[in-house]
């Protein structure tokens, strides 16, 4: 799960563009991505590329398959499950 607080309105729009090549957007400024360790570590590279870390926020949450597994809602939002598939 990654979330971000970025001041400037350019630099909004890059950062959810790169995530949105990675992920899923759930929220505004939260994205789920089902990625390997390599792939993680390029999208990070990627965003501080783009945010400027004296103004902006990056969180990364890492979270393993049992603990995505326990998530848990209330309300009228449904939990996303990020599924593997191949197009052949």
């Amino acid at each position: 799960m990654i979330c971000y607080d970025i001041s400037h309105p350019k630099r909004l729009r890059k950062a959810a563009k790169v995530l949105g090549n990675y992920g899923l957007r759930v929220q505004k400024s939260f994205f789920q991505c089902e990625i390997s360790k390599e792939g993680m570590h390029k999208l990070r590279g990627e965003l501080l590329e783009v945010i400027d870390t004296k103004k902006d926020y990056l969180y990364i949450y890492p979270l393993c398959e049992s603990c995505a597994q326990k998530a848990q809602s209330d309300g009228k939002g449904q939990l996303i499950r990020l599924e593997s598939f191949e197009i052949y």
